[in-house]
């Protein structure tokens, strides 16, 4: 597939876009249990402080309280396991057209048909355009059993096996990382802003809103192409429906209804994907 004109928006600007969207789909919803379980991080921290200012009285009791609370999150939620407590991101970028991407499978292929298997392995794993969602989460299944461990520690005044317990229960927190496909991500920005586009109808609207949509089109080709989704029939409808987008736009139909018809698709497609890899972890 040729590689479509750049439309006007910057790397910078869709960046900020993707940002601001997978912030507001994926972050962490605010309870009370995520409160109480950041609170008993901070408690952690401060008893970790009164250990090393050799304050083993305020330690001790800091560690019952934070040991007390633990058990009443414990009690309140019998089958939950972890609790998330917050959420990072980061970007995994290499290949940002379908020439590269296809190079690096050929590559890849000739490798591994050589019995060069590492090779092709190092090969596939620059394979990537992603976002990566990474959610930290608090162990009620071990943290418990940590608290009371540096509990024990502290009363037999072994303040550096205490301190180990608690530090590693603070940087060693259950972490589930979720991948999405970058180029999904961009294609639905650039439906976004091919709808803001034609909703405003300003000079060469039609111009640049083609522009927007054949990026879109080219990006869930590249997603496609890199094996994100396993060759998803649902590309083939996603395109489909840009195809048929593009041809209304074209002919100043009206575009509303389709907008929001393949904007509605992609954000499923989108959090199908993203689901589908929590339960994989």
């Amino acid at each position: 597939m040729k590689k479509p004109a750049k439309s006007k928006m910057t790397d910078q600007e869709m960046q900020q876009n993707i940002n601001e969207t997978m912030t507001e789909d994926f972050k962490v919803k605010t309870t009370d249990d995520t409160q109480k379980a950041l609170a008993i991080l901070d408690q952690t921290r401060e008893v970790v402080d009164a250990i090393t200012k050799d304050d083993k009285e305020k330690a001790i009791k800091k560690l019952a309280h934070l040991i007390g609370e633990l058990e009443i999150l414990m009690t309140k939620n019998p089958d939950v396991s972890l609790i998330p407590v917050n959420v990072g991101y980061e970007i995994r970028d290499a290949v940002v057209d379908i020439e590269t991407a296809e190079a690096l499978i050929a590559e890849a292929k000739k490798e591994f048909e050589a019995g060069y298997y590492q090779a092709a392995k190092k090969v596939l794993n620059t394979l990537s355009s992603e976002y990566v969602i990474r959610i930290s989460f608090l162990p009620l299944a071990t943290y418990p059993d940590a608290m009371k461990e540096a509990a024990k520690f502290l009363d037999e005044d072994k303040k550096e096996k205490a301190l180990i317990v608690l530090l590693d229960a603070l940087y060693i927190l259950a972490v589930q990382e979720i991948a999405i496909p970058l180029p999904v991500l961009r294609a639905e920005e650039y439906i976004k802003a091919a709808a803001i586009v034609v909703k405003e109808k300003d000079e060469n609207y039609i111009e640049t809103a083609v522009v927007l949509l054949e990026n879109a089109e080219y990006q869930l080709k590249l997603a496609d192409v890199m094996g994100y989704g396993k060759k998803d029939e649902e590309y083939k409808t996603l395109n489909t429906a840009i195809l048929e987008l593009k041809q209304a736009v074209q002919e100043k139909l009206e575009t509303n209804n389709l907008f929001d018809k393949l904007s509605e698709k992609i954000k499923k497609f989108k959090e199908r994907l993203f689901f589908e890899k929590v339960k994989e972890n």
